[in-house]
């Protein structure tokens, strides 16, 4: 029997077996992503009393799939590799195979993976997002590859889940663009270096800050080093990057009133790569920095957007007007409100 047949089946017979089976996933997901966690705090997570979650803790202790001790929950061995398979069970269960190719038909692009949940409500689903851009990143490495990562707290979450089983020979890892004038965590220096870290690999760093003047920008390109870092940037086979809104991105770039005014008057609606686009795809404006340009994305084999929140999904709509050959990680929420959008 194929399991969606199997899947129609159990819902008819057993109706309650899909909230019970989405209820141990979370609970085990959630367990996974903070352990060891004591059960004060992971009843506070789910906002329920200890006592309700104590029925499903020992249950799960009962099923050999959790350890409960001292230091608090942690998956048991079992349960490390029994929550892989739920994902993708829960993943059929919710219909998420059949969200992602319609989104992908909708806007035209190469590929999409919906991790389930709401980026923006559960800090475990923000965690999941990264991991599971982390594992699409690692299935495509090769050595002697060249990868751009640019900057932002999904990238940083990429960066801090990555992991490789195998250490790959002659890996770069570069900044995708100059600094932003924002936490030195969320800076895209800070990203590859610990993305680098993470995988065993090299990095090299670009030290151009954002927002300077066009002169100063053209000096420091003739820096030697600068200028090594941006012919690498220039051959880079894999680019990870997000999207967001105008909006959101003049605040966190602490743009002049000039500019903003500017990025109003042209009806800048969304922003990845370091440029602005309207809401009808096209590049309206790009930041004073160095970097990757849009130019360069045609020639890159690997492109990897990781874009959650429903608050950016008109933003990923936009952007995906002008380019398309890229893959798309977002959450269920941003997801559904993405094929809503008119």
């Amino acid at each position: 029997m194929e399991l969606d047949k199997a899947l129609t089946v159990l819902n008819l017979l057993v109706p309650e077996a899909t909230d019970l089976i989405l209820k141990r996933y979370n609970v085990l997901r959630t367990i996974k992503n903070c352990q060891p966690i004591g059960r004060r705090l992971l009843a506070i997570n789910f906002g329920v009393t200890e006592r309700v979650l104590r029925s499903e803790t020992d249950r799960l202790r009962e099923l050999g799939l959790v350890n409960i001790e001292s230091t608090g929950m942690s998956l048991s061995e079992l349960g490390e590799r029994l929550i892989n398979d739920t994902e993708m069970l829960i993943h059929r269960v919710k219909g998420l195979s059949e969200v992602e190719n319609a989104i992908q038909e909708r806007l035209g692009i190469k590929k999409v993976c919906i991790v389930e949940g709401d980026y923006e409500q559960n800090n475990i689903v923000k965690k999941d997002v990264g991991r599971k851009a982390a594992e699409i990143i690692v299935s495509l490495l090769t050595d002697n590859m060249r990868i751009g990562i640019m900057g932002g707290t999904t990238m940083a979450l990429i960066a801090n889940e990555i992991r490789a089983s195998k250490k790959f020979t002659n890996l770069l890892i570069v900044p995708g663009r100059g600094g932003l004038g924002e936490n030195l965590e969320i800076q895209a220096n800070s990203i590859a270096a610990k993305m680098a870290h993470n995988l065993g690999a090299e990095y090299k760093l670009l030290h151009v800050p954002d927002n300077i003047g066009p002169d100063v920008l053209k000096a420091l390109q003739t820096n030697t080093q600068i200028k090594n870092v941006l012919d690498e940037i220039k051959k880079i086979d894999m680019i990870i990057f997000g999207i967001g809104t105008a909006e959101e991105m003049t605040r966190r770039r602490g743009l002049s009133e000039i500019k903003k005014d500017e990025l109003k008057m042209k009806k800048a609606f969304a922003e990845a790569l370091g440029y602005y686009f309207n809401k009808d795809g096209a590049p309206v404006l790009h930041t004073d920095s160095v970097g990757i340009d849009l130019s360069d994305l045609k020639n890159i084999r690997h492109a990897i957007c990781v874009a959650a929140g429903a608050s950016k999904a008109e933003a990923i709509y936009s952007f995906s007007k002008y380019h398309k050959d890229y893959t798309l990680v977002t959450d269920e929420v941003t997801a559904k409100e993405i094929l809503n959008i008119k």
